[in-house]
C-alpha cells in the first residue's frame, strides 16, 4: 500500500513538471512551464514542429558544438507564438546536430494571457527579463553569456557561434535592456522624479524602434506584480509614442487599477482625441467619471 501511494505521488509530481496545460480564449491548448522535446515535438504541436526543422539547412557540426560543450540553455517559448513555431525546432535540431545533449537544454513554455502574461505557472521568469518569445538564455557556470531573443540578429548558426565563442553580439531590444538595468538600479518611486525621467527617456529613446517593445514589456513586470515599474514602463511609451492610442490606452488602465482617475482621465480622453468612438475608451471614462464623482471631484 505505501508502496503504491509513493508511486502515485510521484506520477503528480511528474505530471506538475512535465505536461502542465492551459485552454486560451480561443479554445486553443498550449503548453505552459516545464516542459520535453518530445512533448513540443508531438500531437497539436507535430506539424509546425516537423516543418520548421525539415526546414533547417545547419552547418554546424560537432567541432563548432565544443564551444558550447560546458552551455546550458534555457529557452523560454510559447506554443501560441509565431517567432516560437519558427525558430525553437531549428534551434534543436542545431544543437542536436552540434553532439550536444537535449538535457542541456530546459524548455519552459509560457502563457500569453491576463494575469499570466508571459509567465510560467511557478515564476519561472522572476529576475530573468523575459519580454518576448522564444527567448534563449546561454548560461555557462550559471553565469549567462549571451541570450537570442524572438530572432536572431544574423542567422541562427552565426548567433549562437558569436554567443559561444564570446564574440561582440547585442541582443534584440537594447531599449529594455538598458531599461531593465536601470530599473533594477533604481527604487521604483525615484524613476518618476522629474529629472529621472528625462535623463532615462534620452538613454532609452533612440533604442526603441515600436510601441510595441516597451508595452509588452510593461505588461510582463504587470504580471509580476512589478505595477509602480510597470506604470513607468507605460509612462515613458506615452512620451514616445504619443499619438499611438494603443499607448495611451496601456497607460491608462494601469492608472485605472490604482485609482489614479485623475490622470487616467487625461489618458482615457487622449484615447479618444487621437481615434474617435473608441469603444474600450468610452467605457472606461464613464467608469472614471463614476469614481470621480464618488470622490466628490467635478467631471
Amino acid at each position: 500500500m505505501k508502496k503504491c501511494f509513493l508511486l502515485i505521488v510521484n506520477f503528480v509530481m511528474i505530471v506538475q513538471v512535465f505536461g502542465q496545460t492551459y485552454t486560451d480564449k480561443k479554445g486553443n491548448i498550449h503548453l505552459w512551464g516545464n516542459t520535453s522535446i518530445d512533448e513540443l515535438s508531438s500531437g497539436l504541436y507535430k506539424e509546425w514542429y516537423d516543418n520548421n526543422s525539415k526546414d533547417c539547412d545547419s552547418s554546424l557540426n560537432e567541432e563548432d558544438g565544443q564551444f558550447l560543450k560546458d552551455t546550458k540553455v534555457k529557452v523560454f517559448l510559447g506554443t501560441w507564438c509565431g517567432d516560437t513555431k519558427f525558430l525553437v525546432p531549428k534551434f534543436i535540431k542545431t544543437w542536436k546536430q552540434m553532439g550536444l545533449s537535449e538535457s542541456n537544454i530546459e524548455l519552459i513554455a509560457l502563457h500569453h494571457e491576463g494575469n499570466n502574461y508571459k509567465q510560467g505557472p511557478n515564476k519561472e521568469t522572476i529576475g530573468m527579463n523575459i519580454h518576448k518569445v522564444p527567448t534563449m538564455v546561454f548560461e555557462r557556470g550559471c553565469k549567462e553569456i549571451g541570450r537570442i531573443v524572438e530572432r536572431t540578429i544574423f542567422d541562427l548558426d552565426t548567433d549562437i557561434m558569436q554567443i559561444a565563442k564570446g564574440n561582440p553580439y547585442e541582443e534584440r531590444y537594447q531599449g529594455v535592456v538598458i531599461l531593465n538595468r536601470i530599473m533594477s538600479e533604481m527604487d521604483a518611486d525615484s524613476l518618476f522624479i522629474e529629472e529621472n525621467v528625462k535623463t532615462i527617456y534620452q538613454k532609452v529613446r533612440r533604442e526603441v524602434a515600436t510601441s510595441s517593445e516597451l508595452n509588452a514589456y510593461g505588461y510582463v513586470l504587470k504580471a509580476q506584480g512589478e505595477t509602480r515599474k510597470a506604470e513607468f514602463v507605460f509612462l515613458l511609451n506615452s512620451y514616445m509614442f504619443a499619438f499611438n492610442p494603443n499607448v495611451r490606452d496601456s497607460y491608462g488602465e494601469i492608472l485605472v487599477e490604482q485609482n489614479k482617475w485623475d490622470a487616467a482621465k487625461i489618458e482615457y480622453e487622449e484615447v479618444l482625441r487621437i481615434k474617435v468612438c473608441d469603444e474600450n475608451a468610452v467605457i472606461r471614462l464613464h467608469e472614471i467619471y463614476s469614481n470621480l464623482k464618488v470622490e466628490g471631484h467635478s467631471e
